[in-house]
């Protein structure tokens, strides 16, 4: 009976301990939706530079890139969205995630302007100011009206001559990302304003990068509307 007794207890230990072992076991990392936007370049070449790049082509023709951009655009019947700017900015990312429909928890690689081959990772939470519903909105806002071209400015070697081509040059005070629509002849049509939407916190243990979702449509409409005004060659009644 003794040793009965003992491995039922045995048992009963083993038993509880697992569950407790789940509970402590931390939650994967959320996967990022899939795209359903279009978006340039359609594919980054794992043989520019270190590789690691995500969002730019920091080796091919930014200009043919953009035209590529527009052609599928007019194709498409939408607006061609076009945000400038370089791997290591974080607003950069940022602003992808959030026209992704990405929320609560954000997973990014970034530099610094001082140190733009620098790589650092960080996890912003949200925490309650997330929306489910308003973020899945904006993303398939976004996939409706849009195609987006993101130009890279560090390293491609014409980035800064497709913002003088598209008139865009001397509209942008701020920096990067610049992000802004042209029209159906791809001319500059509207600039989006970071500096009224943008949410952070610079708290050491509670660091965070975000946007102002409802500000963030708004701004898009926006910008939409300015390029199917400049230019009625986009047939067709813009998404709501």
């Amino acid at each position: 009976m003794t040793r009965h007794l003992f491995r039922f207890v045995i048992a009963l230990l083993i038993g509880a301990a697992i569950p407790a072992c789940t509970r402590e076991s931390p939650a994967p990392p959320p996967v990022p939706a899939p795209r359903i936007y279009v978006s340039y370049p359609e594919r980054i070449d794992p043989d520019c530079r270190d590789g690691k790049a995500t969002l730019f082509d920091e080796c091919g023709d930014q200009i043919a890139l953009f035209e590529a951009a527009l052609a599928r655009a007019r194709l498409e019947k939408k607006v061609l969205l076009v945000e400038f700017g370089a791997e290591w900015c974080i607003w950069c990312h940022v602003f992808e995630t959030h026209v992704n429909g990405e929320h609560t928890t954000f997973d990014y690689t970034y530099g610094a302007p001082d140190e733009p081959e620098a790589r650092y990772s960080a996890t912003f939470r949200e925490g309650r100011e997330s929306d489910a519903a308003l973020a899945s909105q904006l993303r398939q806002f976004v996939a409706d009206n849009f195609v987006i071209a993101h130009v890279d400015c560090a390293h491609a070697p014409n980035g800064y001559e497709l913002l003088d081509r598209v008139e865009a040059a001397d509209r942008n005070p701020r920096g990067i990302p610049y992000i802004f629509s042209v029209d159906a002849t791809g001319r500059f049509a509207a600039k989006f304003d970071h500096d009224s939407i943008e949410k952070r916190r610079d708290a050491d243990d509670d660091w965070y990068r975000g946007y102002d979702r409802r500000g963030l449509l708004a701004q898009l409409t926006g910008m939409r509307d300015a390029a199917l005004a400049a230019t009625p060659l986009i047939t067709g009644s813009p998404t709501r």
